[in-house]
């Protein structure tokens, strides 16, 4: 069971007790509902009075009311619940309005047509990188990861980039959470990840192969707003045996192109990395940089 959110103890403490239960039914059938984030289809009952540390009464109770809301729908044979088309509603309203996603798209879609790769835009979520929008390009492997799903920072080629623009503080705190073996080949040793680290903070991209699913590479760049203050992360994801060191190269060019425009629109003036030069150039330039 997760631990009392401090905060929102001392707002109710200040409330009046008739006042204060609709908020503890709220925060209640808020932690009911976010269990849905979770990369799982759907859930019993029992499993989510589990994990909420709930009566199954209560969560039957909280449930009822979301399918009344169209956030969620049962399966009239399995009985289990899962994500109804409110909460997609709700989501869209996120990436039609959000200003790094009205920012990216198009930029992203210009991205599939020069390279035909699969484009990634993630962020930082808490202790994790979130996987936002997923254009696919016709080379697309379906390795399980999809729009919405969460990784380690450490995990992740977006991560480690991420990682690598955060404040000291953040990144030193980041680097020593456990990072899940999510293939043979994760790098989860800190000193491995904190020289990764540094040469995306040099480089400006980070390179990695088969450490989440097993034949898919993955590069990324950073995206940032004004006062070059990181908000995300540009990728792209190819087969891996497809992709040699020297297309490599051409595609951290045109990352780092993307993502010029990228945050020139969010108010970033001078974007850091990958000068605006000929691929050749950008081979060369490249290959000074790399240790």
């Amino acid at each position: 069971m997760a631990p009392p959110d401090t905060a929102a103890a001392t707002v109710d403490a200040d409330i009046p007790a008739a006042a204060s239960e609709p908020m503890k039914s709220l925060r209640t059938g808020l932690r009911v509902l976010l269990e849905f984030e979770h990369n799982q289809r759907d859930f019993s009952v029992t499993e989510l009075a589990q994990r909420c540390g709930l009566s199954k009464s209560q969560v039957s109770k909280i449930l009822s009311a979301l399918v009344d809301s169209g956030l969620l729908v049962q399966d009239p044979v399995t009985r289990t619940y899962s994500v109804g088309q409110r909460c997609y509603v709700l989501g869209s309203r996120f990436t039609t309005y959000d200003s790094l996603c009205q920012a990216a798209t198009p930029v992203m879609r210009e991205l599939l047509n020069r390279t035909g790769h699969s484009v990634r835009l993630s962020v930082p979520d808490g202790e994790q990188t979130l996987y936002l929008i997923g254009l696919e390009g016709p080379m697309f492997m379906d390795t399980g990861w999809h729009s919405g799903n969460s990784v380690p920072f450490g995990a992740s080629s977006a991560g480690r980039v991420l990682m690598a623009h955060l404040d000291p503080q953040t990144t030193d705190r980041l680097l020593s959470l456990p990072v899940p073996p999510l293939t043979s080949n994760t790098v989860r040793d800190r000193s491995m990840l904190e020289r990764l680290v540094a040469d995306a903070r040099r480089t400006g991209y980070c390179v990695q192969r088969n450490e989440t699913s097993l034949g898919l590479g993955v590069v990324s760049v950073p995206l940032f707003k004004a006062g070059q203050q990181i908000v995300g992360a540009l990728g792209l994801a190819f087969p891996s045996h497809h992709v040699g060191a020297d297309e490599e190269v051409q595609l951290i060019h045109a990352l780092h192109e993307a993502a010029r425009a990228i945050s020139q629109r969010l108010g970033c003036g001078v974007y850091p990395y990958g000068a605006a030069a000929p691929p050749a150039l950008a081979t060369a330039a490249t290959e000074v940089a790399s240790p």
